[in-house]
């Protein structure tokens, strides 16, 4: 089987006012590279580096579910960008140091009320740090659970979280989310934790606590009397 290589990742959303989206975008450092319109769309292609999002505009405007997206820009000076967002009048608020970035993270919208985190990938010194907003910290992992409706419920009641502070000191928080992988390893995790696994570890995803999720499709549809062998090289 031919491996795909994906050179270039495009993010896209469709928005309600073109120019002040590509505003907001552009106090990240997003330029545009081109635009178009015709009678019932217009758009905006803007790039930052090798990174790039596509801003669409209908008319009229499409019957789009409330589900906000959430986009997650890494930068290289999280206060420089916490600025030049402020100063467009849109709040932004620091949330902690989390283990994926260790430099900071800040949480604030976008015009049309999508979620938009930066965070800051290199650690900054202790006398840089600035105190968290004393607000409930935004969880990408707890409202991506909720909307899918694979909250760990009953099920993870009383289980401390499986994964360590430090190599040394395990984590004494409450877990609240089961994670997997497609190799069948799976941990409980508190939402810190499981962010950091998220982001950091490739093909892990939210363990849903319904049913038993392939199997009874697998035990319905397997032919009766055939063992399927594992392909050679599994």
């Amino acid at each position: 089987m031919a491996v795909i290589r994906v050179t270039s990742f495009v993010a896209s959303t469709y928005v309600a006012d073109l120019d002040r989206s590509r505003r907001f975008y552009g106090s990240l450092g997003f330029t545009e590279q081109s635009t178009g319109s015709n009678d019932a769309a217009s758009w905006s292609y803007l790039n930052n580096g090798d990174h790039f999002i596509l801003l669409a505009s209908s008319e009229p405007p499409l019957p789009i579910p409330r589900l906000p997206l959430l986009f997650y820009f890494f930068v290289a000076d999280l206060s420089i960008a916490v600025t030049a967002v402020r100063e467009l009048g849109v709040p932004v608020r620091h949330v902690g140091y989390p283990p994926h970035a260790p430099g900071g993270e800040a949480q604030t919208t976008d015009p049309d009320g999508n979620t938009i985190l930066l965070g800051q990938a290199h650690q900054v010194d202790d006398g840089q740090r600035s105190e968290p907003d004393h607000t409930p910290h935004f969880s990408l992992l707890r409202e991506s659970a909720a909307l899918a409706h694979h909250r760990a419920t009953a099920t993870g009641a009383g289980i401390i979280c499986q994964l360590y502070s430090t190599r040394e000191q395990r984590c004494d928080q409450a877990a609240e989310i089961k994670l997997a992988d497609a190799w069948g390893d799976s941990t409980w995790a508190c939402l810190r934790h499981a962010e950091a696994v998220l982001i950091q570890a490739p093909g892990v995803f939210i363990a849903s606590q319904e049913g038993q999720a392939l199997r009874p499709y697998v035990t319905e549809h397997r032919p009766v009397g055939k063992i399927s062998s594992p392909p050679s090289g599994a």
